[in-house]
């Protein structure tokens, strides 16, 4: 396994985060935490396979919008018509949150960073809101990555002990039980 990583594991993480599998960005915190990979090397590659991401649905939403079939279809749909309209001010006016927001937007991130694409935002000044929009997810996840296997290591000492861990929470619910049930007898008395 640690040759596997020594020579293919930058290789590895850079296919993973371009497919936009944040789960390797975490895991790549712990690879981190556990000196398999380097900080910076790491966030070099999850930062350009996010960008490489970006200008391929760019690319996607360039190609998309030059079909004259489905640019003919934008037009006499009044549902894609007025959306498109929508996005074009949203890239126009607000590009740099339209793209944080986007990006983040799981579920529709893929939709409105091709969008950019669609509406002909030019390459260069797409990636002046790609470039720095990238920066954010990576540092929080290698973050959470890093330290939460570093909080998972230093309470694994105190899990192999399951049996006291079990009988210190019967004993504070019993106590709790107890004393919450004296306040509201006393309660009800009343």
């Amino acid at each position: 396994m640690q040759a596997l990583l020594s020579h293919y594991g930058y290789i590895m993480l850079f296919i993973a985060s371009f497919f936009e599998w944040q789960f390797s960005t975490l895991f790549s915190g712990f690879l981190v935490w556990s000196g398999h990979f380097n900080l910076w090397i790491a966030f070099l590659v999850i930062l350009s396979a996010d960008i490489s991401n970006d200008t391929l649905y760019y690319l996607i939403g360039r190609g998309v919008i030059r079909s004259k079939k489905i640019s003919n279809f934008v037009d006499q749909s009044k549902f894609l018509s007025r959306n498109m309209t929508t996005m074009k001010k949203l890239w126009a006016d607000h590009p740099l949150k339209t793209m944080i927001l986007g990006k983040n937007a799981y579920i529709i991130s893929v939709a409105i960073v091709a969008s950019a694409g669609a509406t002909k935002m030019s390459y260069p000044r797409f990636l002046s809101y790609s470039i720095p929009s990238a920066f954010i997810q990576p540092i929080i996840l290698l973050f959470v990555g890093y330290y939460l296997w570093n909080w998972y290591n230093l309470a694994a000492q105190y899990l192999s002990y399951p049996g006291i861990i079990l009988a210190i929470v019967l004993v504070i619910i019993i106590f709790t039980y107890r004393s919450v049930g004296k306040r509201v007898a006393k309660k009800f008395e009343k």
